[in-house]
């Protein structure tokens, strides 16, 4: 196998699912809005797609750390194909009623949270340790890139020509990222020992929620990342309301503030790597989480529609950055075998992160005025900047030992046999 051959096919298949993704984001508000105006049914698609993912994700992970990665990668895609298939179908003869996409969310949901676990645990097994905040760089950038530029208007202008369109697209889609998963090479099987007992799978969840906690320098992240995600749900949850009513834009403007702001998510991914290697991991993550709160900050004290979406811009080049070396630091540091429980225990905390932020935002949008929550959400983020402050010595002390291991490890791989 060719040095890398594995990364490109992860990428063609997380790109492909993305788009999938991107196309959905706007393809099934516009299919409910389609059968029913009732605005508490289509928000109703937002509880039916969250809920599933947040009781499955535990079993998820050990599930990813029990089968063969590969083999539920591609599994979970060939799925959503076949589910959006059938989709298609049955809109194409006027016969998906409003519970079929509820069904269809669901089911997508837990599919989502197999595949996209199964991934993060296979990039550390396909790429080596010196060459993951690159890797999963790359994986940022492209996903931004289909996900905000290309996949929503995309959407919108396929159910423009035909009803049934975008979904026939995602269903495409997800074929040609199962077909790519489903050509990796290496060996993403996890192999037991011989005569060993299997463990329940509450031992298993036990095992991995266990050394989570133990682990100082994962537990800090995993925290730091549910504040991020609280944080950023608070204004996120009502932002459509706060462009109209606050910048008085409308559909297309609200559309175009959207896209300038994930140009900053460019950026993040372009520099990432770039700030890991001059201040390490630890500053880089503190730095990002200081630009997320000033720019929340900003938003909550300005009308001046290009400030807001300079300020927005700047958010999510702080998001980038920190998923992308956040997630590099929990690849390296989680062992193989326990991959697929410990990122559970991460996407539990953020999931529920995001509903509790949603639910916030909400309610002080309510009670105090669209630009107060942003400033409470800056203030959550400087907390998780302070986290992060108090997590340098682990980090230091962490990466000394990656320095160490990887050295010793090219070092290993030079050598004459």
């Amino acid at each position: 196998m060719k040095p890398g051959s594995d990364f490109r096919r992860i990428w063609i298949g997380s790109a492909s699912s993305n788009l999938a993704d991107g196309i959905t984001f706007i393809a099934f508000p516009l299919l409910a809005a389609a059968i029913t105006k009732d605005p508490l049914a289509v928000a109703g698609l937002s509880v039916i797609y969250a809920l599933p993912r947040i009781l499955a994700v535990l079993g998820v992970g050990v599930l990813v750390d029990r089968a063969d990665r590969r083999r539920l990668l591609y599994l979970a895609n060939f799925s959503r194909a076949i589910m959006f298939a059938l989709l298609t179908a049955l809109i194409a003869v006027d016969a998906a009623p409003l519970v079929v996409l509820y069904v269809v969310y669901a089911v997508m949901g837990v599919l989502e949270t197999v595949s996209d676990s199964s991934a993060f645990a296979v990039l550390p097994q396909a790429v080596h340790g010196s060459r993951l905040d690159r890797a999963n760089s790359q994986i940022a950038g492209t996903q931004i890139v289909v996900d905000e530029f290309i996949g929503p208007p995309l959407g919108g202008l396929l159910f423009g020509l035909a009803i049934f369109a975008p979904t026939g697209l995602i269903s495409l889609a997800f074929l040609l990222a199962g077909v790519s998963f489903f050509m990796l090479r290496g060996n993403y099987s996890q192999a037991t020992e011989p005569n060993t007992r299997p463990s329940s799978v509450l031992s298993d969840i036990k095992e991995g929620a266990v050394w989570t906690a133990r682990h100082g320098l994962i537990r800090s992240l995993i925290i730091i990342g549910t504040l991020a995600n609280i944080g950023y749900m608070i204004p996120f949850s009502y932002l459509v309301l706060y462009a109209d009513d606050i910048l008085g834009l409308d559909a297309t403007g609200y559309g175009l503030l959207l896209s300038f702001s994930a140009l900053g998510g460019l950026l993040g991914a372009w520099i990432a790597e770039k700030l890991k290697k001059k201040f390490g991991y630890g500053w880089s993550i503190v730095g990002a989480l200081l630009l997320g709160a000033a720019a929340f900050s900003v938003v909550a004290f300005s009308r001046n529609v290009v400030v807001v979406a300079i300020a927005l811009a700047a958010y999510i080049c702080h998001s980038v950055i920190w998923n992308v070396l956040a997630s590099s630091v929990r690849q390296k540091a989680t062992p193989h075998a326990i991959m697929g429980r410990v990122g559970s225990m991460s996407r539990l905390l953020g999931l529920s992160g995001l509903a509790l932020g949603g639910l916030l935002g909400g309610t002080l949008a309510k009670w105090y005025g669209l630009q107060l929550p942003f400033l409470v959400a800056g203030c959550i983020f400087f907390v998780a900047s302070l986290i992060g402050m108090m997590a340098l010595p682990q980090f230091r002390s962490w990466e000394k030992g990656q320095r160490i291991k990887e050295v010793t490890e090219a070092g290993y791989r030079e050598s004459p046999v």
